[in-house]
């Protein structure tokens, strides 16, 4: 950042192009956006939009957009961040209203918090709770609904699972005591696989306290 003009309602990057107005009125900008007044305005350094307040309800790239709520654009212009008017499905996925939604850079649904449980590649995803997507559309994280088999792993509901893109469980933490590949695994343990669906680490739930456990009695000793 360079420096601020006509009293500090003006924001430049080092090469003169504008990072940042503050407006006095309501500002329409590209896209046919209406800002609202004093509200900073952003820019990224290539010129497009990367931030506004809304003034009114507005539709971009398909997406009911609240007023009174900021929206936030990647660099090539795609919508990335906006917070809906109403519970919606966006591209088939049940999303509510009550908080934002994020997309990637080719404006597909990057997460949300679901409005109703959704199945995903066969995996059942609980409402209420977020869920995130890969920019191919696959599943990449939820909280899972329901008891479900995944390559042979027992998924218990109300618990987390990551996935890769290929639909292979990336991290699960265990629900219950069970042996996983061979590997006596306890409750609490976090395992970790590759794209083929092999073990590649556990993190052990008692470790895990240990560590906790060290590390907040250093802390209280430098109190």
């Amino acid at each position: 950042m360079s420096g601020t003009a006509q009293n500090n309602r003006l924001i430049c990057y080092e090469n003169g192009t504008v990072r940042g107005r503050l407006p006095l009125a309501e500002e329409t900008v590209s896209g046919g956006i209406l800002c609202r007044a004093d509200t900073w305005i952003w820019f990224h350094r290539n010129g497009l939009l990367a931030c506004a307040e809304l003034a009114c309800d507005i539709i971009i790239e398909n997406i009911s957009c609240r007023a009174d709520t900021r929206v936030h654009f990647h660099e090539n212009s795609r919508l990335m961040k906006c917070h809906l008017t109403e519970n919606t499905r966006i591209q088939g996925v049940p999303a509510r209203a009550d908080t934002f939604v994020l997309f990637h850079e080719n404006g597909t649904l990057s997460a949300c918090r679901l409005d109703e449980d959704h199945f995903c590649n066969s995996i059942r995803c609980k409402a209420g709770k977020w869920i995130g997507f890969y920019d191919n559309c696959s599943l990449k994280r939820c909280i899972i609904a329901e008891d479900i088999i995944n390559d042979g792993i027992l998924l218990r509901a109300d618990s987390w699972a990551a996935f890769h893109r290929n639909g292979v469980i990336e991290n699960y933490k265990l629900a219950g005591n069970a042996v996983i590949h061979g590997i006596d695994c306890k409750t609490g343990d976090i395992l970790l696989f590759d794209e083929e669906g092999r073990v590649t680490e556990t993190i052990r739930q008692a470790a895990v306290k240990l560590a906790n456990h060290i590390e907040k009695n250093s802390s209280s000793c430098l109190l």
